[in-house]
């Protein structure tokens, strides 16, 4: 009995692993929200900290929109088969997106020495701009962009619909500010639920002292990008995320 069992668990396990090596990258989104705009992200195996290795094959993903669950399943190409031939294990997944936006307030977010207008060592841009799918076909995003917010104090990027920049392979920008130590990229909650429009008005104001007060819930790359962070129901279209400083001895 014992040895029926295991031939059967072995054939059970052999069929799943041919299905998966044997599907496309895109193996299953169910269905798309209707009317919002989807991008198409490529996702690499050997870099995605959420759903590459060694979470393995194949990936998975779920993002809400206007109250619906939408579940995205997939699988990594093999080398040769998709658009980037050269790369191992990647992924092309459509779907909508939310908007990062970073104020290092009174610090500032470096350039890129290579690529002008990018933020050093990240996936954001400098400036409150109108983006490009830069890890994906590189359309442009349908997000407005701001003229007045064209300094080094912001910065700007995208991520999967209410998901994680780690899950987009997203890298947050590092500002820097003479005398302080940057101490992360923080917003205020209460009861989970992010509280943005008084942390703007202080933002816009300059009143940075208050600001940095309210500022009591630290947002990472691994961080869902919601509008309440216990509800993964509730994401976000857009945020802004804020820059905390101590001070060095």
């Amino acid at each position: 009995m014992k040895k029926r069992k295991y031939v059967y668990l072995t054939v059970l396990c052999m069929i799943v692993m041919f299905l998966c090596m044997s599907s496309s990258s895109m193996v299953n989104a169910e269905e798309y929200p209707e009317g919002v705009e989807l991008i198409r992200f490529h996702l690499h195996k050997s870099l995605n900290r959420e759903v590459g290795a060694p979470a393995g094959v194949p990936g998975y993903f779920t993002y809400y929109y206007a109250g619906k669950e939408y579940h995205y399943g997939f699988r990594f190409d093999k080398n040769g088969e998709g658009l980037e031939s050269k790369v191992f294990g990647t992924a092309y997944v459509w779907a909508p997106y939310t908007i990062i936006h970073y104020d290092a307030l009174k610090g500032k977010i470096p350039e890129d020495e290579v690529e002008k207008g990018r933020a050093k060592d990240s996936t954001a841009y400098l400036g409150n701009v109108v983006l490009k799918n830069t890890r994906g076909d590189g359309a442009k995003l349908q997000n407005k962009g701001d003229s007045k917010q064209v300094s080094g104090r912001y910065g700007t990027d995208y991520t999967i619909y209410g998901n994680s920049l780690a899950l987009s392979e997203g890298v947050m920008p590092e500002p820097v500010r003479e005398g302080y130590r940057f101490a992360g990229w923080y917003i205020e909650t209460k009861n989970g639920e992010v509280r943005a429009d008084e942390t703007k008005k202080l933002a816009e104001k300059g009143k940075f002292k208050e600001l940095e007060k309210l500022l009591n819930t630290e947002v990472d790359e691994s961080t869902k990008i919601l509008s309440n962070l216990q509800r993964k129901d509730k994401p976000a279209a857009e945020i802004t995320l804020y820059a905390k400083w101590k001070k060095e001895a």
